[in-house]
């Protein structure tokens, strides 16, 4: 049995022993170093999330939400393949919907350790490598899923965004219709949009974060030619891989961390991204008269601000934590 306190649901107690032999083997155990907010943890070191608790996460909301044990054991898997730093190895190999990990993802699972692990769970590893199949798992940009609202809530509770009293309320009112994700009431959806759109503009896609994630790029770009680091150690941790960018010694990459580290605004503000962060936006879907409507289209949904109170961790403009 795995009892643990997770930040977004409380007390949370895993005793399936399929699930806990999954969670056991090195591979998973790998993302309890690779942090969410990938090269941005080194500006801002209080987003302490990691793909290990986010996936942790997703198996207990869609436990919550009465999931098949297929679908919740696909939640658990979600992020098996996510490199070290996260969406940082996006902006190295660039593709429109920022998702390298995905493709990579059938290597992941068919690793020795988790593929045993999985059949000893009753599946198969390629059970796992689309989650489109699993609709409470994974929906497109704008609608809700698992995914999204454990990243969301997750993310913006380290953030300051979302206070805990916002987060209980926001998962008082999910609810699932037809087999979909929904909210339901207007009010608490419309909070979280507006929420959503604070993280995505502030902490997710802003232009300090467009400067960390190109400048972060460059640095693992020049390590690579070097042979300071090699594709096993972006299939690692972030810690391992950092160092052994930082023990190069190369002047090129300890200018470029350093930047990334303590971002300028004056550079911000003049710098061209060559890639531009993923925009994330949320028009969840509310239940109105026995059927699911988008916010936007529910007599109630006209945009407000954000009703939080919380007092968020201001956006920098001035140079600030040295990781």
């Amino acid at each position: 049995m795995l009892r643990y306190h997770d930040r977004v649901y409380g007390e949370v107690v895993l005793d399936d022993p399929g699930v806990l032999g999954i969670i056991a083997t090195p591979t998973f155990q790998r993302l309890k170093g690779v942090r969410q907010a990938g090269p941005s943890v080194l500006a801002f070191p209080f987003k302490t999330v990691t793909r290990y608790e986010h996936s942790l996460g997703v198996h207990h909301l869609l436990t919550l939400l009465g999931a098949s044990r297929r679908e919740r054991i696909a939640g658990l898997l979600h992020d098996i393949s996510h490199t070290a730093f996260s969406h940082a190895v996006d902006f190295l190999h660039h593709t429109e919907e920022q998702a390298h990990h995905e493709s990579i993802k059938p290597r992941f699972l068919h690793r020795p350790d988790l593929a045993a692990a999985i059949r000893a769970a009753g599946f198969e590893p390629d059970d796992f490598v689309d989650d489109t199949i699993f609709p409470l798992l994974e929906q497109p940009l704008p609608k809700l899923c698992a995914d999204r609202v454990d990243y969301f809530l997750r993310d913006s509770l380290a953030c300051g965004v979302t206070r805990p009293e916002e987060a209980a309320r926001d998962l008082m009112h999910l609810t699932v219709h037809d087999g979909l994700l929904a909210m339901t009431d207007p009010d608490v959806a419309r909070d979280v949009a507006a929420r959503f759109a604070i993280m995505n503009r502030n902490w997710w896609a802003g232009p300090i974060e467009a400067f960390i994630y190109n400048e972060f790029a460059e640095v693992l770009r020049r390590g690579l030619d070097l042979g300071a680091i090699n594709d096993d150690d972006l299939h690692g941790e972030d810690d391992p891989a950092l160092a052994k960018l930082r023990n190069s010694g190369d002047p090129e990459i300890l200018r470029r961390l350093d930047r990334v580290a303590q971002p300028s605004p004056d550079e911000v503000a003049a710098y061209l991204p060559r890639i531009t962060p993923k925009m994330r936006w949320l028009d969840p879907p509310v239940i109105l008269d026995n059927q699911l409507v988008p916010l936007s289209c529910h007599p109630a949904g006209r945009p407000r601000l954000a009703t939080t109170t919380a007092a968020p961790r201001s956006r920098p403009t001035v140079r600030t934590h040295n990781a």
